[in-house]
């Protein structure tokens, strides 16, 4: 029914014709990566992209770019995102078999997590759809988000999307343990909700020499700590995934004084959230039962709070999805992965546009692209980049013409009443 109208395109030949394109844009925003919420030479690249493809677009101040492309026909509107933000950190000329095609020339600063790929993607997809408008039926915006690993952009973005008004959302994210080329889109969770917590425990300083007449927060935290690490194991639904890490202690400076205070921080995440409810609940209890016990006090900096942060695929969208990724690429690149612990503010935006958050592979071993994210020697294929792009050009045509031609069948149903 979809070849009826609009016109039938072959997307990987299409991204084919962008590859080189894509590699050299990835390539030039992996030598020149700026921080989150400091990336202005990036925005100014991108938006002279999007001039050159004569392709409308704002600015949203501390949040990012949104461009527009709008179809021949009416329909839908889709917001396609990728994220513009790179890590403070030193990245190696190697990757973990050979020298990487590029590396940094911004000393500290590094593209070690794959934005500079997915905005790559993305501005080679945009350069096919606005050439083939006339097989859109609708809107697609296109999204290049500040400060993605911080959170610091995408609430600026996510309230002017909700004025322009948008159906959905499509993202996708390089993953260093997916065979290269496969790309995995199933519904249900794909990306965890983080708790993150910062706790100040107030104990009573004292002497070595006389720990009896101290109250250490020490002690306090080591007790704690224990019984957070077995909550997973005593309290907690098995089926449902959750980790716990700590990533910060601070306390004392002197071997023979017990401080007054100790400061530690650290992380849930979990992909169900009545989990996360029930790790907010035992974790109150025992920070409250074992600072009694140890007669110490607690005050939270940041206080353990569930939410629904979880990166999760709708199942419709998720449908539409597998079918293109055959259509586009072939059902040889369809893949089913675990869920990632790791968490993306991508989670938000699908509170508000149901969507399909995909991961594509770039595991390659003889190529040395297996390092993990945010790992000094992290590096990407650069030939996947392509299939990425064929699969976002054929999501987005398939996803509005789907609800176009459902919105007609209803419209056909109605007036047969």
């Amino acid at each position: 029914m979809y070849e009826k109208e609009g016109s039938r395109i072959d997307a990987l030949k299409l991204s084919s014709t962008v590859e080189h394109y894509v590699i050299q844009v990835r390539r030039h925003l992996h030598q020149y990566p700026e921080l989150s919420m400091q990336e202005e030479k990036t925005i100014q690249f991108v938006t002279e992209e999007l001039k050159r493809m004569d392709i409308p677009f704002t600015i949203v101040p501390d949040g990012g770019i949104i461009g527009k492309i709008e179809g021949e026909k009416p329909g839908r509107t889709l917001i396609l995102r990728a994220d513009l933000d790179a890590l403070p950190m030193q990245e190696a000329d190697v990757n973990l078999s050979q020298r990487k095609n590029v590396v940094s020339k911004i000393d500290g600063v590094a593209h070690t997590y794959g934005h500079d790929a997915h905005t790559a993607m993305l501005l080679g997809a945009a350069d096919i759809l606005r050439q083939h408008k006339e097989s859109l039926f609708g809107t697609v915006l296109l999204v290049f988000e500040q400060g993605e690993e911080i959170g610091g952009g995408i609430h600026q973005l996510l309230e002017q999307l909700k004025k322009i008004g948008a159906d959905g959302i499509w993202g996708i994210h390089v993953k260093n343990d997916l065979p290269s080329g496969k790309i995995s889109v199933e519904a249900g969770p794909r990306m965890a909700a983080v708790m993150p917590f910062d706790i100040t425990l107030n104990g009573k300083s004292g002497h070595g020499s006389r720990p009896d007449l101290a109250s250490s927060p020490i002690d306090c935290f080591v007790d704690l700590h224990a019984r957070l690490s077995q909550m997973r194991l005593k309290y907690l639904d098995p089926l449902k995934p959750a980790t716990f890490s700590i990533g910060s202690v601070h306390a004392g400076k002197a071997a023979n004084v017990i401080p007054e205070t100790l400061r530690f921080s650290g992380t849930f995440r979990y992909l169900h959230v009545e989990q996360g409810k029930e790790i907010q609940r035992h974790f109150r209890r025992m920070l409250t039962e074992t600072c009694r016990a140890l007669d110490c006090s607690f005050a939270y900096n940041i206080e353990p709070k569930a939410n629904h942060g979880i990166v999760y695929n709708d199942e419709t969208c998720a449908n539409i999805a597998e079918k293109a990724v055959i259509k586009a690429i072939g059902s040889e690149t369809l893949a089913e992965h675990p869920a990632w612990m790791a968490s993306e503010p991508f989670a938000i935006y699908q509170q508000h546009f149901p969507g399909v958050f995909a991961f594509l592979g770039i595991y390659n071993k003889e190529k040395g692209t297996v390092a993990d994210h945010h790992n000094v020697h992290f590096d990407v294929d650069e030939d996947v980049l392509k299939l990425g792009v064929a699969v976002t050009v054929q999501y987005a045509i398939d996803y509005l013409k789907h609800f176009h031609f459902q919105g007609e069948m209803e419209r056909r149903g109605k007036s047969d009443v």
